[in-house]
């Protein structure tokens, strides 16, 4: 197999994938970046930041059309992970999940300020938990296929078919209900059907 290059790789790469490419290098200690930020150095925090920046870019780019949305959404999680740095609790999970969790929450709550989601109910649509829409696809092709869902739409798609969440943490996540979520994950297989269709017949 071809070794992938780390622009490229930018594009088509889950995170998790990134965060192996980017983060475990030797150029300086992810716990040495930590220490200097809990004494808010501004080097080291611009460091953990550049460290972190391609797989959280990438993270906030499933969200958002517009690079500059994504790019306010990853800053704005930065932020409040350089805020509240000292109640990371290395116990409870590694620190990059920590931060991770911290960027994807900045964007949904960037979402639900800009009134992106439809106040609608589906209360006996059946979502199969195995028929993901975006299954097998390459990942450049998901991030181009993600550009035909309205804002709200993509971000239940993303959260169910991509993040992994559960319908009734959506619900929590999003502050929706468990009916408006159906609704988008319909709305997500009804708008992808004619595309996907297209992308097979190639």
């Amino acid at each position: 197999m071809r070794p992938v290059s780390l622009l490229q790789a930018r594009y088509v790469l889950p995170a998790f994938v990134l965060y192996r490419l980017y983060v475990n290098h030797p150029l300086e200690d992810i716990q040495e970046l930590i220490s200097k930020c809990l004494n808010n150095d501004r080097v080291g925090q611009e460091k953990l930041y550049r460290r972190f920046y391609p797989a959280l870019f990438l993270l906030c780019r499933k969200f958002f059309t517009d690079e500059n949305d994504a790019l306010e959404a990853l800053n704005d999680g930065m932020l409040r992970v350089f805020k509240y740095i000292k109640q990371y609790d290395e116990s409870k999970g590694q620190f990059f999940n920590w931060v991770y969790t911290i960027v994807r929450n900045a964007a949904l709550d960037k979402l639900k300020n800009n009134n992106t989601y439809a106040s609608v109910e589906v209360t006996d649509l059946v979502i199969a938990g195995n028929d993901n829409p975006l299954e097998a696809l390459e990942w450049k092709d998901i991030y181009t296929l993600l550009h035909v869902l309205p804002p709200g739409t993509r971000a239940v798609c993303v959260l169910y078919y991509i993040e992994g969440l559960a319908i009734n943490e959506i619900c929590r996540q999003l502050q929706l209900s468990a009916g408006t979520v159906k609704w988008h994950l319909s709305e997500t297989r009804s708008k992808l059907k004619p595309v996907l269709l297209r992308y097979h017949s190639k």
